[in-house]
């Protein structure tokens, strides 16, 4: 027999987990855990739980497989701690994290489900999620789930993820309210909504879920705020379900449907639009029962509401005004601050063949910029290899690709290869690294957030001893690292530059500014002809690119090539693409874009030479040349179409939507969207659910170094005028 007395000075201090142990009784709340993690979670945001119990799925005395017991003593420390097998116990958390990225094989949520689609796999399913606001969690049924008719569907799911006191009634003397928290994360810039409430109406039957409420107004909030209702009933009644309000979903309901009751007031869900705020409201003669966490003495309402707007745990409060007629003083100007759990649970967790299931990675998105990991790697999940110069670049560069969650840094003290100055790019369909291991000389981390990298794009740094080898486009003589720092910037194509000093072995190069370029323009990585596409770029592009010049003469050669002089291949989506390309490159003079399907299909072959003339052209079917144009307005590649053209590769997300003309608006919109392929209705392929899909696109355009290598006696660095903006 285990004893609290024996496991105290290790266990309860380090709050570990206790496999195979069990705190019998105490308990206050069961509720269902797909694994110890969500139920230690859980235990952490229920406001009186201090420690649990877990029953894991290799539990087998009973069918209480996934259950999770919440419990407390006044002591904090389990009554009685005894070994039982297939059981896990442990503590509340103080610092916990609420993401919850595990995905669980051969396990169903069953309920909570608001819509169902297909999906091709559980990743792209929890994609789906993460991006739904409403979702929350998901179950995922695979192609060998029993009843086929069901195999390959998403179903999302959700819990709420606003605090529902778990009762509500009148009371003379009480004043209810929520944390002054709450509005700032649920409100909008939409325009105010219209919530017509009907008075002394009900809409019968097609309920599923009732919940407390403290008025009509809270009650059609909690009806918008979930994703499922179509309409709400309430009912201020005291002979009838007094403070309930009834979710009830119906695709095509209509006021025509309802019944006159008295005390009882109906309406339908805003959604799009300014809510009056619910949360701001101070509900007289209320008592949020129950949910306690705390509680303080204050002379007024006000000051109760402050104090729980203060406490990171409380969530809604109920104050005891002096006027409150219970006989009993010291009752009186007692606020209780409350606390309930708003972490996703599932209504149910079951085992089941062929189900796959798990929960929304939003969360996990809001914890991901934490701080650097110095000697600390995430071998393996690597989606590209680049070059950077320091930690910092290496998470820039993590942050604008479009896949990118987190990475490992090889920092200059690395020494077990030649790899110094490796940035490894990484992604998981959980968000978080598959392994976590100590070694020394790297330096991993995570994405930021688009307003930290908004924050932190500037790149100031100097290398001393470190060379950007390669991209130059231009040399000049330089006094100093400064001076060359200051001619990038002042330079409008230079993004980043090389200086080699006054003791440079190569005397030729001594105290020589190298400017080098790198695109800033997105480029997509592949480019094909494919039919029932049209791809394009983001409208935003073409307003940072137009000008205020004459128009230029965009004269390009058709059947005729350039032949050699490339110094770099990229893929265009058309030879006017092709010649902006060229144009927008320091150090293009003249440019060839093959058509043809046997030879370097939709490629661009920018090329230099000093002095270059038409007249070494030669003929040459599908594909087309020509010279660059600069300073004149030349015709907007951005914002044309290309048809039967596809983009392919680098999605950042993607969209269900009518036509290209939206799916063009909704790139402009994303701040992350640089271009896009959308799939016609059109679209041969005999797969229905690939057509109006909308694949939103990026690809890094940091400055970013061809590669960088240590060499003594020079000193690079970037442009600044990234932090001049």
């Amino acid at each position: 027999m285990l004893t609290v007395e024996s496991l105290f000075p290790q266990f309860f201090s380090l709050q570990k987990l206790l496999e195979n142990a069990d705190f019998p009784g105490d308990d206050v709340l069961h509720i269902y855990s797909p694994d110890v993690h969500h139920c230690q979670l859980a235990c952490t945001q229920h406001q009186s739980c201090l420690f649990f119990t877990f029953l894991r799925p290799d539990w087998d005395k009973d069918d209480r497989k996934f259950y999770c017991f919440l419990k407390y003593t006044d002591s904090g420390v389990p009554s009685q701690v005894s070994e039982r097998n297939g059981a896990t116990s442990g503590f509340s958390m103080s610092k916990p994290s609420v993401c919850l990225s595990s995905i669980y094989q051969d396990v169903d949520f069953p309920g909570s489900d608001y819509r169902k689609l297909p999906s091709s796999s559980y990743d792209e399913c929890q994609k789906v999620c993460t991006r739904d606001p409403g979702c929350r969690l998901f179950s995922f049924t695979t192609g060998s789930f029993p009843f086929a008719a069901d195999r390959k569907t998403c179903f999302l799911k959700y819990s709420w993820s606003v605090p529902i006191p778990p009762s509500i009634t009148t009371q003379m003397g009480l004043v209810s309210g929520f944390s002054q928290s709450l509005p700032k994360a649920k409100g909008t810039i939409k325009e105010e909504c219209k919530e017509e409430i009907l008075v002394n109406t009900e809409f019968p039957g097609n309920d599923f879920e009732q919940v407390p409420a403290a008025s009509p107004q809270h009650c059609q909030i909690l009806c918008s705020i979930h994703p499922r209702c179509t309409h709400f009933s309430f009912s201020q009644s005291k002979s009838w379900h007094h403070m309930s309000c009834f979710l009830k979903y119906k695709p095509d309901v209509s006021k025509d449907e309802s019944v006159k009751k008295e005390e009882v007031y109906s309406g339908f869900p805003t959604r799009n639009c300014k809510p009056s705020n619910v949360w701001g409201s101070r509900f007289e003669d209320i008592d949020f029962l129950g949910a306690d966490n705390g509680h303080v003495f204050v002379d007024n309402a006000d000051l109760c509401e402050d104090s729980c707007t203060a406490d990171r745990q409380c969530q809604f409060y109920t104050y005891v005004l002096p006027s409150y007629p219970n006989l009993t003083p010291e009752l009186r100007n007692k606020c209780h601050l409350k606390q309930v759990m708003t972490l996703p649970r599932p209504a149910k967790v079951i085992s089941a063949k062929g189900v796959i299931s798990g929960f929304s990675l939003k969360s996990c998105k809001d914890d991901s910029s934490e701080e650097l990991r110095v000697d600390v790697d995430f071998p393996g999940d690597d989606v590209l290899q680049i070059y950077s110069p320091d930690v910092y670049h290496c998470q820039l560069a993590c942050t604008e690709h479009h896949s990118c969650l987190f990475f490992t840094f090889l920092r200059p003290d690395w020494d077990k290869d030649k790899r110094k100055f490796y940035c490894y790019l990484k992604h998981t369909t959980s968000g978080n690294p598959s392994r976590v291991t100590e070694l020394k000389g790297v330096t991993s981390g995570f994405a930021l957030s688009h307003q930290e990298y908004k924050i932190f794009s500037c790149l100031p740094s100097i290398y001393h001893d470190v060379d950007f080898p390669q991209s130059d486009y231009r040399n000049l003589p330089s006094s100093s690292y400064e001076e060359c720092q200051e001619a990038c910037t002042s330079d409008p194509d230079c993004r980043f530059f090389s200086f080699a000093t006054e003791t440079f072995s190569a005397v030729e190069y001594r105290k020589m500014c190298f400017l080098k370029y790198s695109w800033s323009v997105p480029v997509p990585p592949v480019i094909t002809t494919k039919r029932g596409l049209v791809s394009g770029f983001s409208q935003s592009l073409k307003k940072a690119k137009e000008t205020s010049r004459e128009e230029c003469k965009e004269d390009i050669l058709a059947n005729s090539d350039f032949p050699g002089n490339d110094f770099e291949q990229v893929p265009a989506g058309s030879p006017q693409h092709c010649q902006i390309l060229c144009s927008i490159h320091p150090r293009c003079t003249h440019f060839s874009f093959s058509q043809s399907r046997t030879w370097y299909q939709m490629s661009c072959f920018l090329k230099h030479k000093q002095y270059f003339n038409k007249d070494e052209s030669v003929r040459k079917e599908g594909i087309y040349s020509g010279l660059r144009i600069r300073n004149c307005k030349p015709l907007t590649v951005w914002g044309r179409r290309f048809e039967d053209v596809d983009f392919y590769g680098a999605d950042s997300s993607q969209a269900f939507v009518d036509n290209a003309d939206i799916c063009e608006d909704k790139c402009t919109a994303d701040p992350r969207c640089q271009f896009y392929t959308y799939v016609l209705p059109s679209y041969p392929d005999l797969t229905p659910e690939l057509r109006n899909k909308c694949h939103l696109k990026r690809v890094m355009t940091l400055p970013r170094p061809a590669k960088v290598v240590s060499v003594r006696d020079v000193v690079s660095g970037f442009s600044l005028r990234s932090c001049r903006d």
